[in-house]
């Protein structure tokens, strides 16, 4: 029993080709037809390569047969026998027999990536039934033989060489749609996990604090431990129990740090060995993501690039997280419509990156604790949940910790704000470039 979805698609290729058909001339002028029809056949055969050849075309012969003869059944309005007029279209309905059965025979779509023999195997396929077609309506008794081959020759080639060009031109334009989809999902899965390294490395930096807490803790514990006979006992007892619950627990929190980084270190994708990646490739795609999530929220904001060096800059990760942080930062900054600009030049043995954008500014009172954890202006006007401010946090440490540099700020209220960061070079470009 033949599947639905594959009879629906041997119905498509017949009446495609059944209307296509009409496009024809009358080389010998008789009835015998040379139209883009089989064109139309041998694409779709190859498009709809799940489907039955010889099925797909006696479907075809059928097709063509019934509507060719319907319509010069009506033209007629019985001045013809009914028998005369299904002779002179059923040559018509030979030719689709034969074209399918010689491209079932000689396995056509086996060559459909090997241009040369898949048009030379078509054409004399087109040439083979032409020829059974003109048999069939005796055009060798009114034409020379000669003209009558020469021109199936080149009508067979040159339909063979159209559809063989149709279905190159098709798989090549899905196949820049499908590359462009993929261009999509890799930069967002780069930028995806640029962010969560950024977070692992956050929570790293945590767990080192979270260290030093619990070592202080304990140190405060072992003087009150030596000094016990100096203070009131019971009152020492009491501390010393305390201040160790707490080093316990501080060590508690971090041995849960530890498993939830190492299980999302497991979940990202592993660090390439030539983790490498050009400038002008990180612009491209931190220029292209912002574009879209500016559209997405209905701003009007430009995007200005511009680099000096199109240096390959090693773990670039955390390089997009810093940049793509400080961009978002200034949407976030502009109302409705303004620009944002991202450039990097070298001096002075640093590799310099400079964000400015033309919105609201800062207030010089927040200039100095804009780095600080839990600092920020921003609300989400759904929830009126303030933000959590830990994205500057996130650049600064990075920058200063990461790629021992570091970052300065400028801004005028109402004419918008520049963040300058400056990257030792041997700390950021590829060591051979070094």
């Amino acid at each position: 029993m033949i599947d639905r979805e594959k009879f629906g698609k041997v119905l498509i290729v017949a009446v495609a080709t059944t209307l296509m058909g009409q496009v024809y001339i009358n080389p010998f002028n008789s009835p015998f037809r040379l139209s883009i029809g089989i064109t139309i056949l041998t694409f779709l055969l190859l498009k709809f390569h799940d489907i039955s050849i010889i099925l797909t075309t006696l479907c075809t012969a059928i097709s063509v047969f019934i509507f060719r003869f319907s319509i010069d059944l009506f033209q007629i309005h019985g001045n013809a026998p009914i028998i005369e007029i299904a002779l002179e279209h059923l040559p018509s309905a030979v030719f689709y027999l034969v074209f399918g059965m010689a491209l079932f025979e000689l396995r056509i779509r086996k060559y459909k990536e090997q241009p040369i023999y898949f048009v030379f195997l078509v054409g004399i396929s087109d040439m083979v039934s032409n020829v059974a077609e003109a048999a069939a309506r005796h055009e060798f008794t009114k034409t020379s033989i000669e003209i009558i081959l020469t021109s199936l020759f080149l009508a067979g080639f040159a339909r063979a060489l159209i559809a063989f060009m149709l279905y190159s031109s098709i798989k090549a334009y899905n196949m820049l749609i499908l590359k462009e989809e993929h261009d999509k999902r890799y930069r967002n899965l780069l930028l995806f996990t640029a962010n969560m390294r950024a977070e692992v490395f956050f929570l790293q930096k945590t767990m080192q604090d979270i260290e030093k807490a619990m070592e202080r803790c304990y140190s405060i514990y072992a003087d009150l431990k030596n000094k016990g006979d100096d203070i009131d006992k019971e009152y020492v007892v009491r501390i010393k129990e305390r201040i160790l619950n707490l080093s316990k627990d501080i060590h508690e929190i971090k041995k849960d740090n530890q498993r939830v980084v190492s299980g999302i270190e497991r979940l990202l994708p592993e660090v390439e060995k030539d983790n490498i990646m050009k400038l002008s490739t990180i612009f491209k795609i931190l220029s292209d993501s912002t574009k879209r999530y500016v559209e997405s929220i209905g701003k009007d904001i430009e995007i200005f690039t511009n680099y000096s060096v199109n240096l390959s800059v090693e773990e670039y990760y955390s390089l997009i997280t810093v940049l793509n942080n400080l961009i978002h930062n200034a949407i976030d900054a502009i109302d409705n419509e303004g620009y944002i600009s991202i450039s990097q030049y070298i001096e002075k043995g640093y590799v310099i990156f400079q964000i400015r954008d033309s919105g609201l500014g800062i207030k010089k009172d927040d200039m100095n604790v804009i780095f600080e954890p839990g600092f920020s202006t921003k609300f989400n006007k759904k929830t009126g949940r303030m933000s959590t401010g830990i994205g500057l946090t996130h650049v600064k440490h990075i920058i200063e910790n990461h790629y021992s540099g570091k970052i300065k700020v400028n801004s005028e209220i109402g004419k918008g704000t520049t963040f300058t960061i400056y990257i030792p070079i041997e700390n950021i470009v590829e060591k051979e470039g070094k």
